[in-house]
């Protein structure tokens, strides 16, 4: 089944590819052709952008190269070919102009799909991962504490106990907290010895049993030299006692014990009947194996995308400050240059001004373009004011790109979270922004960002269509998938709420201190 989603995943990736290489050549065919009937050109060769813009479409990086490579040949050549029409000078600044926007455009589109292929990769990384995991059992735990009271009282034993075989077999069997005392306190001498004493193959009543793989019973454990225990305290308040294995197949993977404190001479119906229940309890373990690989499991994967989401922050900081700085310098500097070239060439070429004067105005266009870039990828206001500034100049972007009204109201008085926790909150927030665009059919979205002992609270709530139930548990959607995994990081939960034609909460709460994950129920 995997094996076929994946050969339709490249099938469908291939046919797109096809798609927009077609679409792709027809368009520079006709381009080209235009560009060599008219004099100086289709605004100087601009029109070749379109090829660099298919290329981001097709979804790879490669294409995007070609594209430019290929639009700044057809444009030199339209240069040589085309019908002359105005003065040199004049031509070869707007086909210099046509080839400069194409790799400026290629450049940022790179940038683009290095960011979604980023994210891409971490998402489909987590969705796989996350559909091969079982659900938490806990009601193993219930189950095992639950046949330990039955045992005692068909028994009419006081004190029954459970011992696991450790992760290494040679370790022997460790001790467990799953007790059952018919009055509390009554073998406290007892049960602090035993968890303090692990048991090897052989050693002791569960030792016996571990070896053997029957049950097994003592009549008097303080006149039994192989039982460890009693040698440990004067008097530790038990006499008899048998104990059976619980078994997965032929492998014993733990151990019950039961304890009198009186000598009781062996039962053999009883133990007969133990070693039944041990069979059937051997199901019951075999489900906590699978809960502990699960839970196991679970953690691996939370840490594994908190390092991807770190890995990702990191790579988007970086990409911002290289953006910003060194393409914004080079932006900058032609800028610059131009104006001076301007300056100097209008004097002995008046004609040239206009050429001049929109190579400036796109240098304009593309330096405001590498700002919101920037921006977009990590805003430094959120590294050097915090998240409520951070969420303000967000608001009013996001208000003035929709149009929708939004309000922000900040509760964290004197509280600042730390700048991971910021980013998770700011990032969810980003996200629910972008859905509150794409299915909420808002008008005004109310944010409410507060603090209460030792939580931090962000709430978005929009006046829209209201998300439905089966939406919030859909396990195909990547975006609130990745809310919850991110809240779940700092030990909290992202609680979606919709009431239809009213609108949509959704509350992200995240603890101030601990980093310890939890799965809501």
């Amino acid at each position: 089944m995997g094996q076929e989603m994946r050969a339709n995943k490249y099938y469908s990736i291939d046919v797109r590819t096809e798609k927009y290489l077609i679409v792709g050549l027809v368009f520079s065919g006709v381009i080209f052709v235009v560009d060599t009937q008219i004099p100086l050109g289709v605004a100087g060769g601009m029109l070749y952008v379109v090829l660099v813009l298919l290329g981001l479409m097709t979804g790879r990086r490669s294409f995007v190269i070609y594209a430019a490579f290929l639009g700044s040949v057809l444009n030199a050549i339209g240069l040589m070919v085309s019908p002359p029409g105005s003065e040199w000078g004049q031509v070869i600044a707007n086909r210099l102009l046509g080839i400069f926007t194409i790799w400026m455009t290629a450049i940022l589109c790179l940038i683009i799909n290095r960011a979604e292929e980023g994210q891409r990769s971490a998402h489909d990384e987590l969705e796989e991962e996350i559909k091969n995991r079982t659900g938490t059992l806990r009601e193993v735990d219930e189950t095992l504490f639950f046949c330990l009271g039955q045992i005692c009282e068909f028994s009419g034993w006081p004190l029954g106990h459970l011992y696991l075989t450790a992760d290494n077999p040679s370790e022997g069997l460790v001790p467990t907290q799953f007790w059952h005392v018919d009055k509390p306190g009554q073998f406290e001498t007892f049960q602090k010895i035993t968890l303090e004493t692990p048991l090897e193959e052989g050693v002791g009543l569960p030792g016996r049993v571990l070896s053997s793989g029957e049950p097994a019973w003592i009549i008097d454990v303080t006149k039994d030299s192989n039982f460890p225990r009693a040698q440990l305290a004067l008097d530790i308040g038990v006499k008899a006692g048998f104990a059976f294995p619980i078994l997965i197949g032929s492998k014993v993977v733990g151990v019950m014990e039961f304890f009198s404190p009186i000598a009781v001479e062996p039962d053999p119906q009883m133990l007969g009947i133990m070693a039944q229940i041990g069979n059937q309890l051997g199901r019951v373990l075999e489900r906590k194996e699978a809960q502990d690989e699960s839970e196991r499991s679970q953690d691996q994967l939370r840490k594994l995308y908190h390092r991807l989401e770190q890995v990702r922050e990191e790579e988007r900081t970086r990409t911002a400050r290289e953006v910003h700085d060194h393409l914004g310098q080079v932006l900058t500097t032609i800028k610059l240059e131009l104006s001076l070239l301007s300056k100097k060439l209008s004097k002995y070429n008046p004609s040239i001004q206009e050429s001049t004067e929109e190579l400036l105005e796109m240098s304009d266009d593309a330096i405001q373009t590498v700002k919101k870039i920037s921006m977009d990828l990590r805003p430094p206001i959120l590294d050097d004011l915090g998240i409520a500034e951070a969420i303000v100049w967000q608001v009013k972007d996001f208000t003035n790109r929709t149009g929708i009204e939004c309000e922000f109201e900040d509760n964290l008085d004197d509280f600042e979270p730390d700048l991971e926790r910021s980013t998770t909150l700011f990032r969810v927030f980003q996200e629910t922004l972008t859905n509150v665009v794409r299915h909420a059919e808002a008008t005004k979205v109310y944010v409410t960002l507060s603090q209460f002992n030792e939580s931090v609270t962000l709430q978005i709530q929009d006046n829209g269509c209201g998300i439905s139930l089966d939406q919030v548990s859909n396990l195909r959607s990547l975006g609130l998938l990745g809310m919850r995994e991110r809240a779940m990081v700092w030990g909290g939960n992202v609680k979606i709420h919709g009431v239809p034609d009213e609108g949509t909460t959704v509350t992200i709460n995240i603890q101030k201190t601990t980093t310890h994950c939890f799965v809501e129920a």
